[in-house]
């Protein structure tokens, strides 16, 4: 099997892809990652399916974790656990080429405490995501707040949530902060630019395109528990 280490540098360099998701671990215990493309296993860094033997990235406190971007158009669902809490919060994703190119992403909670049920092993830490670079603050390519103990609305509870975000293929490295100490969480990311007038002056991918693409990953990503 190729892995999908592998298959997401090919792919990076063929779409203009070259950024990637960095998971930062602030928890006082691990975290542990596993990725279905495609509808495809929960595999491990090594791109072979857990139930063959293989075991999910962990990332250990104080720890930052690379992700290469899949980006070949299909879905791509990071299902992410913590240490003594059952669950998983899901990072999805795709990268997407054509006129309405663009790297789509969200983050829910649909089916985090199993098939049908929504939930996260995050609910009483703060969560952030932060898209850097080009076209950050223009259209949907925002920062993604999820406040500890309250539900987060800007993650997905239900299929027609409106809360798939779109952002440049060509932008910067986005950051995924787990248990983020709050004097950390309420601050303006470091490293997210405001956007240039030109950037804001781009017309935004219609709202219809969008959630085409949320679809897209709902579909593939949501009710699908290979291991």
């Amino acid at each position: 099997m190729v892995s999908l280490k592998y298959t997401a540098a090919v792919a990076a360099m063929a779409s203009g892809a070259s950024a990637s998701l960095k998971i930062h671990n602030y928890c006082d215990v691990e975290v542990s990652v596993v990725s279905s493309h495609n509808g495809g296993c929960d595999s491990g860094p090594d791109g072979v399916c857990i139930t063959a033997g293989s075991t999910p990235w962990t990332i250990k406190k104080g720890e930052i974790t690379t992700f290469d971007w899949i980006a070949n158009g299909a879905g791509t669902s990071l299902k992410i656990s913590k240490k003594g809490i059952e669950g998983v919060l899901q990072f999805e994703y795709s990268v997407a080429s054509g006129e309405y190119g663009g790297l789509y992403w969200d983050l829910s909670d649909l089916d985090g405490k199993g098939n049908g049920l929504v939930g996260t092993p995050f609910f009483n830490d703060n969560v952030k995501v932060s898209p850097t670079g080009k076209g950050v603050g223009s259209g949907s390519c925002v920062q993604l707040h999820c406040t500890a103990g309250q539900t987060c609305l800007d993650s997905y509870q239900h299929p027609d949530d409106p809360n798939t975000k779109n952002c440049p293929v060509d932008t910067g490295d986005m950051w995924l902060d787990l248990c983020q100490p709050i004097h950390i969480f309420t601050t303006r990311d470091e490293h997210a630019a405001a956007p240039s007038p030109a950037e804001r002056a781009e017309e935004a991918v219609p709202e219809k395109h969008q959630r085409a693409h949320a679809r897209h990953l709902l579909t593939h990503n949501h009710g699908v528990h290979h291991s």
